[in-house]
């Protein structure tokens, strides 16, 4: 039956259109040529004007339009540096669990063993990675803007709530679960508007912005040293609350994405992530991340206890964090720079396993002020390519128009591995007071960042094979 209607009754992406009478918002987008089935159209005697078409119960499957990476320019690294903010308040913001860790065992929560409190710092992991997997999703449906606002309101409003905690389950529950909701969708808009924007300086770009955690790192441990000393527990939870929604302010301000979403929620069923594994380079990839999410979390949570033990001054002890995020900050820059010349595979090969290398080379034997701190720099540098790479490396093997769900997919998988390698690493270390007890938590990170590089240096073997000069 001929209709009036000029276009099919069809499910295409509102991105994509079909040469078959329809036009999308981008025009210059096409499909090439109409789907085998199509039936019959008649022209006009203007040959230049569709006439109507016979309506087909028929789906046109959607293809990703074009998208033209920019490199720079004023909006892109605008966008970098509200990613920067927002790294910064986010992973950043987790970058001092070593040092809530020791504070709530000999203040609020004194009487709990090292395993009960660690699962706050492993439920803040869980939450910021795990949430990836939705959203990913709502990024690649609507784009960064809500996700910002919702974000800074859990974020911060989280954390004002955890300033008047006094007990172990409100302050899981507030610091753990509400600021981390929102951590989870400012970190994970941050890393998909930033991916849109770069391909051949792509490395560089998240490198730069990843950069802002370890900043974090550094001037949030510092921060909540100083004011718990010179004021309340409450009063430096709300300094850091402002701090946090100052900068969200400038990322919900800057960050935008280079792709225009689909505009509609577009249902997650477990066949359309499952896809995703039917890619081996990218199982290679999610198996190397994973294996390294064991161990990559125990020196940043750990290493102020470990000082402590091997009697160094307490205050020094706690800047021991400080000097990990204060070197992670070039780890991320410098090889994320050399990676877009070398190949991301290449470079984070390299960073994982030097990760690994150090903390059974350098950190098991290190019993004394300068070797700690010599560890807890090294370490640094090379645990901040890594992290700094993971997107890059993701994006590499990945489509742009899934990138929020593909690297969301990366990171929920780590988020298993990094909620068990925290506790499993408190569980071995036990009260505290075994030589023998640290040394295994140690042999445990370490051992499973070495596993990790090997996983990672088999998917560049995939992809380009055993040669050494091939870049990737």
């Amino acid at each position: 039956m001929i209709t009036n209607e000029t276009q099919p009754d069809t499910d295409v992406d509102p991105a994509v259109v079909a040469n078959v009478g329809m036009q999308g918002p981008d025009t210059k987008n096409y499909v090439d040529g109409p789907p085998d089935n199509f039936s019959k159209v008649e022209r006009s005697s203007d040959s230049s004007v569709e006439a109507p078409v016979e309506t087909l119960d028929i789906k046109v499957e959607p293809s990703a339009p074009a998208v033209t990476f920019p490199d720079g320019g004023r909006q892109a690294w605008l966008c970098v540096v509200g990613g920067f903010c927002s790294q910064f308040c986010s992973f950043g913001w987790l970058n001092t669990c070593g040092v809530f860790q020791e504070y709530y065992l000999q203040h609020q929560l004194k009487g709990y063993s090292a395993t009960t409190v660690s699962w706050i710092s492993s439920l803040q992991m869980l939450i910021l990675f795990a949430g990836g997997l939705i959203v990913g999703r709502l990024f690649d449906s609507y784009g960064p803007r809500y996700l910002l606002i919702a974000g800074t309101l859990l974020e911060v409003g989280g954390i004002m709530l955890t300033s008047i905690c006094k007990t172990y389950g409100p302050i899981l529950a507030c610091q753990g679960i509400v600021a981390s909701m929102g951590a989870a969708c400012v970190f994970n808009a941050s890393v998909g508007s930033v991916s849109s924007w770069f391909k051949k300086k792509r490395a560089r770009a998240l490198g730069i912005m990843s950069s802002g955690s370890s900043l974090g790192g550094v001037i949030f441990p510092i921060l909540i040293r100083r004011l718990t000393v010179q004021t309340t527990y409450g009063w430096t939870m709300r300094a850091c609350g402002f701090l946090v929604l100052s900068l969200l302010v400038i990322a919900n301000l800057t960050v935008t994405s280079n792709v225009t979403p689909r505009g509609k929620w577009i249902p997650l069923y477990p066949r359309d992530l499952l896809v995703h594994f039917k890619d081996i380079n990218y199982v290679l990839l999610v198996t190397a991340f994973a294996s390294g999410f064991f161990g990559f979390m125990l020196p940043f949570t750990y290493i102020v206890s470990n000082g402590i033990f091997h009697g160094i001054d307490e205050n020094l002890a706690n800047y021991l964090v400080s000097f990990l995020n204060a070197a992670s900050i070039f780890g991320r820059i410098l090889p994320s720079i050399m990676a877009d010349k070398v190949g991301h595979y290449n470079m984070n090969t390299l960073g994982i396993s030097l990760a690994g290398t150090m903390i059974l080379a350098l950190w098991i034997p290190a019993h004394n002020t300068g070797s700690l701190i010599a560890f807890a720099i090294l370490y640094g540098f090379f645990s901040g390519t890594f992290v700094a790479l993971i997107p890059a490396c993701t994006a590499h093997i990945s489509n742009i128009q899934d990138i929020g769900t593909r690297v969301g997919l990366m990171f929920f998988c780590l988020s298993l591995t990094s909620l068990a390698g925290v506790p499993i690493g408190g569980a071995i270390i036990g009260n505290g007071m075994s030589e023998k007890r640290w040394n295994g938590m140690m042999a445990f990170a370490g051992s499973f960042l070495l596993v990790a590089g090997i996983f990672h240096w088999a998917a560049r073997i995939k992809l380009v094979g055993p040669s050494l000069k091939a870049k990737c």
